[in-house]
């Protein structure tokens, strides 16, 4: 009988180390799928002298749409509060196209990539999620 309640308590605890690593592996792929949309978007910018270029607008918008997707999907897993600052800031920069201010937008961008970064740093699955 004791056996039995050990292996309820290994399966349970497996279970639980299966969750925690899938939850990092969606939130790590999402973070990272920002973070190098950013750097396309840092990379079309270095070439052009205005925002006002179909190229920067559609990369903003493919990285408005990914967000999206990726955060309906980690609100399951993290808090929404803890991820709201990036889909704010992607707002910021569809914002800065027409007003053509590329210091506040790069200054978003560097915001973006900033919260993605460190997000990855906390974010993942550890013992403390298991427990």
């Amino acid at each position: 009988m004791k056996a039995f309640h050990y292996i309820n308590f290994i399966l349970i605890l497996l279970v639980l180390i299966g969750i925690c690593i899938a939850e990092d592996l969606v939130v790590s792929s999402s973070l990272k799928e920002v973070q190098a949309r950013c750097y396309e978007i840092e990379a079309l910018l270095a070439d052009k002298d205005d925002l006002k270029n179909m190229d920067i607008t559609l990369a903003i918008d493919n990285l408005e749409f990914i967000w999206t997707e990726d955060e309906a999907s980690m609100c399951f897993l993290v808090n929404h509060k803890n991820i709201q600052e990036i889909g704010q800031e992607i707002a910021k920069l569809k914002l800065y196209i027409p007003a053509n201010d590329i210091d506040a937008f790069k200054v978003s961008l560097e915001e973006i990539k900033f919260y993605c970064h460190s997000y990855l740093h906390f974010m993942g699955a550890n013992l403390h999620n298991v427990l």
